[in-house]
């Protein structure tokens, strides 16, 4: 079963008949602490296909995705000027954008990612939650939290075993004289304003010192993030929010917040659902670092429906490891081409949930899944024809089909043309670039005497006619089984002698993409030097 089915299958259990009076909400979260992360991607997507899930079941749902814009400002990445260190500590909608067009720095990068979401054509509300806050819609929680704080504290070291001090109060608030928040501290609560102090130093914020007393409504103040957590769930009124595996660990702040919800709050905590994180080439990336490929660099560099396909295919609890300078992206296209000729010509032996992973992955346009069913080129294969001179794909490609290509084939062909050079351009490895040598390369006078002999039998069968790229690849290997040589030993005098190193491209298509002239040549040169 695909992995959606299975957790509405469990969530619509829980929630029984309550699922088919009111609508039902989904809820998820980013701060816009710069230049989101691809890891950011994997939470948005389960919401957004649980969303899409329960939409074709017929249960009216709305996914609402959060754009944190009042945590603190906590550490300059490196493409945001050095000077912005002086806003350090600040709310991420009272820092200046560094673009010095957008509103503020949260609205710049929230703007930047929800582009691209959008796109994407998932079906998400975007909302900045200091809109929330402003209109009072925190107030509630935030006087609950202080009259409770006792009570909280207590369930932070039940749960997480952490010990907060007795003057501890779970709420921060703007400081009247440098507008920072993560400096400040509440020191008392009457009932209608919090008394604070801006002393602290939270990393590199440094607080002003100043003491004042002031209302923490109405947008004056947030809660610390286990606690905020828990009144998000009470003012969205949400019924499905899951997270990373992370925060579910014994102790994890998942369990803090569920208890805050319950306990202070008197509101069902949310539908609990974990998830497996996005991994660039191994790693974890940081967004307030700078670290790691972004989501909208992720997004540029694949089709629509691949990157739709890539998040929704793997379970939510496997990892999944995108490395763009290695094998990702080729492979990628070859499991869409796989479920998509599966979809449209498998049999009994495709599995359910292979469909329903197709389905999901172009759901946006399901009414015209038909149009889909078209001539899917292999990705290597085109990237391979977009670095060879003179060569025409469109012919090439008319040959692999092995009949003309309709609009639709064209289409798809161009947009892998598209994104083969931009993925060659801008992170293809090694392997996957091809140059070939105008001279001998050097390499080539280390080829054995056997490898000489093979490329000179190589170039006589090259003058008896213009063969195929099939054609060639079955002459390749005769003069294989006649010379009695290792394959890679074979293989490897081919692109030793054109690229300069032992590995390279399907031989037969390489041959015939080239120059028969210039092929003979170069053969003829290597095996009588």
């Amino acid at each position: 079963m695909f992995w959606g089915d299975d957790i509405i299958d469990d969530f619509l259990k829980e929630y029984g008949d309550e699922a088919k009076k009111r609508q039902l909400i989904l809820r998820d979260e980013k701060t816009m602490s710069g230049k989101p992360h691809v890891g950011s991607l994997r939470s948005y997507i389960m919401h957004a296909v649980l969303s899409d899930v329960l939409t074709d079941r017929g249960v009216d749902n709305v996914f609402h995705y959060e754009l944190n814009d009042t945590d603190a400002f906590d550490s300059v990445p490196d493409y945001v000027p050095a000077e912005w260190k002086e806003h350090l500590g600040k709310r991420l909608k009272d820092v200046p954008a560094p673009d010095g067009k957008s509103a503020n720095y949260a609205e710049q990068f929230g703007k930047e990612y929800s582009d691209v979401l959008k796109d994407s054509q998932f079906n998400a509300k975007y909302y900045y939650v200091s809109s929330k806050y402003e209109a009072g819609e925190f107030d509630e929680y935030i006087r609950l939290a202080l009259d409770h704080k006792d009570e909280i504290r207590e369930i932070y070291r039940t749960v997480s075993g952490s010990d907060k001090p007795e003057g501890w109060y779970p709420c921060q608030v703007v400081c009247d004289k440098c507008g920072k928040i993560a400096t400040t501290k509440v020191t008392g609560w009457d009932g209608k304003e919090v008394e604070y102090s801006c002393s602290a130093e939270v990393g590199d914020a440094k607080g002003c010192g100043h003491e004042g007393k002031k209302s923490p409504f109405g947008g004056n103040a947030t809660m610390p993030w286990k606690v905020e957590w828990a009144a998000k769930f009470c003012v969205m009124k949400v019924d499905l929010e899951g997270a990373g595996k992370d925060h579910y660990a014994a102790g994890g702040s998942r369990h803090v917040s569920n208890r805050i919800c319950e306990e202070i709050f008197k509101h069902k905590h949310p539908f609990d659902v974990r998830h497996e994180f996005i991994l660039l080439g191994g790693a974890k990336m940081s967004s307030s670092a700078g670290v790691g490929c972004t989501a909208v660099d992720l997004y540029n560099l694949l089709p629509r429906y691949l990157f739709r396909f890539m998040m929704i295919q793997k379970e939510v609890m496997k990892t999944i490891n995108f490395d763009p300078e290695g094998d990702t992206v080729p492979v990628l296209f070859d499991q869409y081409d796989e479920a998509c000729r599966g979809y449209f010509d498998g049999g009994e032996d495709v599995k359910d949930h292979k469909n329903r992973i197709f389905e999901l992955t172009h759901f946006h346009e399901k009414k015209d899944l038909k149009k889909l069913d078209r001539f899917l080129p292999r990705f290597n294969h085109i990237s391979f024809f977009v670095q060879m001179p003179h060569l025409d794909v469109s012919a090439r490609v008319e040959e692999m089909k092995g009949s003309a290509l309709t609009k639709t084939d064209k289409e798809e062909m161009n947009l892998r043309v598209e994104y083969a050079k931009k993925w060659l351009g801008d992170f293809g490895p090694e392997r996957y670039v091809f140059t070939v040598h105008e001279e001998v390369p050097g390499a080539a006078s280390e080829l054995s005497a056997e490898q000489k002999k093979f490329l000179g039998d190589l170039a006589t069968v090259l003058e008896e006619k213009d063969w195929s790229g099939e054609e060639l690849h079955s002459k390749i290997h005769e003069l294989k089984e006649a010379s009695g040589i290792a394959p890679k030993e074979i293989f490897g005098a081919i692109y030793v002698s054109l690229l300069g190193k032992d590995s390279g491209p399907q031989a037969g298509w390489f041959l015939e993409a080239l120059d028969k002239d210039f092929l003979i040549k170069r053969f003829k040169e290597i095996s009588n030097g």
